[in-house]
């Protein structure tokens, strides 16, 4: 599950127990063209006491910048007294606005200037759409469009999960390990991003072979 921490401002994936809500309607499933059982993989005491009644909402639990982005786009301003289905955190809100305002989507007034206005078309996160704004200025749009393309997606990178059974657990740490050095290989000291440049651009050229 993915999860925003509003004092770090970073998000994290955390490993977390299904619901009540969720466990009840997974049950459901085993019965829905014809009679069936449900068997659970966990104890009754993981169900009461382990288990939140019903999943947090994504709004409690995400970076919230573009959302209010789009909000302020829309016309709401007052983003603590808005009147959410599902109030998300005090924190998580004022580190978006904060947030917006160091890009210049804000003014001092907490309302939406130009570029805000431009970077809430762009359905992706505030900061590449800056990105995108900024390189036509710079003259480098086409090197900062096959950058915000290549991070908008997941990690090229891949690396095998560790297994259980102890047989095949130095096995997966070492092929996991292996990963992590042909990526710093690849990478160098100057990070992904130039890396992803140079990778896109063999592959422009072998395309054209």
């Amino acid at each position: 599950m993915k999860m925003y921490n509003p004092k770090t401002g970073m998000d994290s994936l955390v490993v977390a127990p299904i619901s009540q809500a969720n466990a009840r309607q997974r049950a459901g499933r085993a019965g829905r063209t014809g009679p069936g059982k449900c068997y659970r993989l966990y104890t009754e005491q993981a169900y009461r006491c382990e288990m939140l009644p019903v999943a947090v909402p994504e709004i409690q639990r995400t970076n919230l910048e573009n959302t209010v982005l789009l909000l302020k786009a829309m016309g709401v301003n007052d983003m603590l007294n808005f009147d959410f289905m599902d109030p998300p955190p005090v924190q998580t809100l004022i580190n978006a606005l904060e947030s917006l305002y160091e890009l210049g989507a804000l003014d001092d007034e907490g309302l939406l200037t130009r570029l805000g206005r431009k970077m809430a078309e762009f359905p992706m996160e505030p900061q590449l759409s800056k990105m995108l704004l900024a390189s036509v200025d710079l003259k480098c749009s086409d090197e900062i469009i096959t950058i915000v393309s290549m991070l908008s997606v997941q990690n090229v990178f891949y690396r095998p999960k560790v297994r259980t059974r102890e047989n095949e657990n130095t096995r997966a740490m070492r092929l996991g390990n292996r990963a992590s050095l042909r990526a710093q290989k690849l990478c160098g000291t100057a990070g992904r991003i130039p890396w992803y440049m140079r990778r896109y651009g063999s592959l422009c050229r072998s395309s054209k072979s």
